[in-house]
This record gives structure tokens, C-alpha cells and sequence, in this order.
């Protein structure tokens, strides 16, 4: 009975989150759209160039509270070793010293970077929009990593989509404003929207937490210690990683620039691969953040009850969560990149790494809700320290291969696709190591027999040019279908979900 409400609870969060996150994806695509088609290639490569550095100080304000909350609150629900009501104060307090501290520093270096690192003035106000997102994003972290910590995913999914509306509605309309006054002035603006989105979650949330406020547990102590436990390494661990990211075009554009490649040329570049062939490659990355996302709290409790049947039960279901649908973009996006690339982005560019590397970013769609187990259940300094040696290792490919390949341009992106495969391998067979998981031999065949029939409809479609929307919707059928058939993914706790309501609406 206890396996049946952990299936259904587990099943109901991650259906929440996936659908809000699908909701999301769609409105970012319209975003994307029409930031691209207003701002154009030279607009769009002041926003992907700022994006970087924003992500670090992010990052650091932002001190994994998310994760830290959610997981000390879903503790707290089992042991009451800490107060839910300290978890918040204490979060919140050291958010605010941390991104006073962080806004500061982030004034006092920014010329000195856009003028001799990025080589690019016109990046200064874009940048300067980050001021206000730093101290945002850690309040919204917090309440968000609360009412998840609580398994309130619809809060979460409500506030996540209501900041993503917000963002949406104030980006689009500022572009209409701005656009007439030059694309510095435009992606300032769009870069501001980030904010105003931010702000729009974080009252939604507080309005929420007004209607359930957190618990005070008496006799309890050391909550300052405990986040600071959780969040140092994971902080540290998200730093290093987007400190190599904002450290990527700065390194891909000085090399470049020494082998004799003009600044537009390497900017233009980075920009194509950075906003049109990484994202379309990460498409539906939503799928694995909204089961990263909702596996915490479950997977939390049950590492405090030490149930370890419990444990390989999330990560059975998390692994083929996450690989089933990345394979079926694959196939699509092996044979349609061109097309999928022309109608999301009006543009063919960055086309071939798409065809390329399709298959081996299904390594990436699971690598994220793996390092969110590995943290979940203890092992933050682990996925630190392998995380940085392998940041920074791409780092140096991306230089290595700059000076050895015969297409320097080409460095940055070998070297991503390098470093996310060989992270991808550390971590998925350290997890198994440690929780003594085996993998299905019979789940694998059926995955690999069903994939290949897949790539086959696919190819054969192709061949007589059938529209790539009527490939996709073909291709999932069949696959989707013979997943359920074959139980690579279960509805079991779907037709409960449904029956239970159904219950309720005839009562």
C-alpha cells in the first residue's frame, strides 16, 4: 500500500511539473521566437553573449536554496528536527547578505570586463539588468524549494508559470517599445523582463505561504548549519559549472582572435551555436528539471527511513523517464534538424551539429535528474568536485582543439558535447556503484528494438518527404505505444489519478 501512494505521489509531481514545464517550453518558444525574428542575429548575440555572466552571479545569490528548502523541509515533515518557519528566516537572511555582497562586486567589475574580456561595450547595459534579477532570484528560490519541500508541485508549477507569463508578456511588449531605438537598447530590455518575472513568482508565492504558513517546531536548532551544509557544495558545485560558462566566450573569443578570426566572426559564431543548436538539441529539457525536480522530496524520505527498495524504485523510474522521450526527439531531429531549425528559429544555421549530436544528447537528458539523486541522497561533494574537473577540462579542449583542429570555430562545440558525455559516464556509474542498482536487461533490448523500429518509420517517412509535424506525430505514436505495451513507461498511477477523481466528480 505504502509502494502504491509513493508511485501515485511521485507520479502526480512529476505530471504536474511536466505539464507546467511543457506549458512553459511553449511560451519560451513563442519568446524565443519572437526575440529572434525582432532582434536578429547581431541582437540575439548581445543577449547570448550576456547570459553567461549573469548565470554566475545567479548562481552564486541564488545558493541553492531551491534544493536546500525543499530537501530540510521534506526532512522536517519525518523528524521535525528542524522548524519549517527557521528554514525560511534563516534561508532568506543569508540570501539577502549574500546578494548585497554579490551586487557589489558585480558593479565595480563589469566595464573593466565588457571592455577587455567580452571586447564588446555595447554589452554594458544588458548586463547592468542583473542588479535586479540577483537578489530576486534567491527570495524566489526559497518559496519555490519550500512549498516543493511540502510536495505542493502545483504551487511550484503555478509560480513557475507565472513567472514565466510575466517574463513573456514584459519582453515582448518592451521589445515593441525599445526595438525603434537600437538593439543595445532592445536586449536591455529583454534582459529586464528576467526580472519583472522573477517579482511577479515571488508575490504569487508570498501569497501562497500567507494561506500556509510554514511550521514553527519548538526545541529545535542548528537550521543555519544544515542549509549551509546542503547549499555550500551544491553552490560551489553550480558556480564552478557557470563560471566555466562564463568563461567560454571569453577564452573561445581571445583564442580565436589570436589565430586571426575577427571579433563578429567569433561572436556570430558562438551565437549560432549558443542560441540555435544547443537549444534545439536541450528541446524538451523540461522533461528531465521537472523530474530532478519532483523526485527530491520522495527520494529524501526515503533515504531518512534508510528504505533502500524505495531508492531503486525512483531511480528505475527516473532513468527511463528521462531516456524514453530524449530518443524519440533524436530520431526526429536526426532526419528534420533542417526543418525543426526553420520553424522554430527561421533559420537553417547551426543545422549540422544538430544532425550530429542529436543521439549522444540523450546522454544529456539523463545526466540531469541523475546528478539531482546523487545529491539528494548525500553526495554533493562527489558531484563537486567531478563537476569541476570536468568544467574546467572543457575549458581546455576548447583551447586544445582551437589550435589542433583544422576548424578552430568548431572547438567550443566538440568540446561541450566532450565533457557532457564524459560527465554523463562518471556519475551514472558512481550512482550504480553506490545504491547497487542493476539495470534491466530485458527493459534494455525492448528500449533498444523499439528505438530502432522508431529511427526505421522515421527513415522510411523521410525517404518520401512526408511532412516532418506528421513524422513526429506518427513516431510518437508507435513509440509511445509500444513503451506502455512493453511497460518502459507505467500508466498504472495515470488511471488511478483518474479514477480517483472521477470518484469525486460523481459524489
Amino acid at each position: 500500500m505504502k509502494k502504491r501512494h509513493n508511485s501515485d505521489s511521485f507520479f502526480l509531481s512529476t505530471l504536474i511539473i511536466i505539464v507546467s514545464g511543457f506549458v512553459i517550453k511553449l511560451l519560451g518558444l513563442i519568446n524565443k521566437i519572437t526575440m529572434t525574428r525582432m532582434l536578429g542575429t547581431s541582437g540575439m548575440r548581445l543577449y547570448i553573449l550576456s547570459f553567461p555572466t549573469i548565470m554566475l552571479f545567479v548562481s552564486i545569490s541564488g545558493f541553492s536554496l531551491y534544493i536546500t528548502i525543499s530537501k530540510l523541509v521534506a526532512e522536517s515533515v519525518i523528524t521535525k528536527r528542524y522548524s519549517q518557519k527557521k528554514i525560511l528566516s534563516e534561508s532568506f537572511k543569508l540570501s539577502f547578505l549574500i546578494s548585497l555582497i554579490v551586487d557589489i562586486i558585480y558593479f565595480s567589475m563589469l566595464k573593466p570586463l565588457v571592455i577587455y574580456f567580452l571586447k564588446d561595450e555595447d554589452l554594458y547595459f544588458p548586463l547592468l539588468t542583473a542588479l535586479l534579477l540577483i537578489p530576486l532570484v534567491g527570495i524566489s528560490d526559497g518559496l519555490k524549494g519550500y512549498f516543493n519541500g511540502l510536495k505542493n508541485t502545483m504551487t511550484v508549477a503555478m509560480g513557475n508559470l507565472s513567472e514565466q507569463v510575466a517574463r513573456i508578456f514584459f519582453s515582448i511588449a518592451l521589445l515593441f517599445i525599445t526595438l525603434p531605438y537600437g538593439n543595445v537598447v532592445a536586449t536591455t530590455s529583454t534582459l529586464l523582463a528576467l526580472s519583472l518575472g522573477e517579482l511577479v513568482a515571488i508575490i504569487y508565492c508570498l501569497i501562497k505561504l500567507k494561506k500556509n504558513p510554514p511550521i514553527d517546531f519548538p526545541n529545535t536548532s542548528g537550521e543555519l548549519k544544515a542549509i549551509l551544509n546542503i547549499s555550500i557544495p551544491n553552490t560551489l558545485s553550480r558556480i564552478l559549472g557557470n563560471f566555466t560558462y562564463f568563461l567560454e566566450p571569453i577564452i573561445y573569443t581571445c583564442i580565436l582572435s589570436y589565430l586571426g578570426y575577427d571579433v563578429l566572426t567569433i561572436h556570430t559564431e558562438y551565437t549560432i551555436i549558443d542560441a540555435y543548436s544547443i537549444p534545439l538539441l536541450t528541446f524538451i529539457s523540461f522533461l528531465p528539471v521537472a523530474i530532478a525536480s519532483s523526485i527530491v522530496p520522495g527520494l529524501t524520505q526515503a533515504v531518512v527511513k534508510k528504505q533502500s527498495k524505495a531508492i531503486n524504485y525512483y531511480i528505475k523510474k527516473v532513468i527511463l523517464f528521462s531516456i524514453v522521450p530524449s530518443i524519440l526527439l533524436a530520431c526526429n531531429l536526426f532526419f528534420y534538424a533542417k526543418d525543426y531549425m526553420n520553424f522554430i528559429y527561421k533559420t537553417t544555421q547551426g543545422t549540422k551539429w544538430v544532425k550530429y549530436f542529436t543521439f549522444v544528447f540523450i546522454c544529456y537528458y539523463t545526466h540531469i535528474p541523475i546528478i539531482s539523486i546523487l545529491q539528494t541522497i548525500g553526495k554533493h561533494t562527489y558531484v563537486f568536485w567531478t563537476s569541476t574537473i570536468i568544467n574546467f577540462s572543457r575549458l581546455l579542449l576548447i583551447v586544445i582543439l582551437a589550435f589542433t583542429s583544422d576548424k578552430p570555430l568548431d572547438s567550443v562545440i566538440i568540446a561541450t558535447v566532450i565533457a557532457m558525455v564524459l560527465g554523463f559516464i562518471i556519475h551514472i556509474i558512481h550512482l550504480f556503484k553506490i545504491t547497487k542498482y542493476h539495470t534491466s536487461v530485458t527493459n534494455i533490448i525492448n528500449l533498444g528494438c523499439i528505438s530502432v523500429l522508431t529511427f526505421g518509420i522515421c527513415f522510411i517517412l523521410n525517404h518520401f518527404n512526408v511532412n516532418f509535424l506528421i513524422v513526429l506525430c506518427i513516431s510518437s505514436l508507435v513509440y509511445f505505444t509500444l513503451c506502455i505495451l512493453f511497460k518502459l513507461i507505467w500508466i498504472e498511477s495515470l488511471f488511478a489519478f483518474v479514477k480517483k477523481h472521477l470518484k469525486l466528480a460523481n459524489k
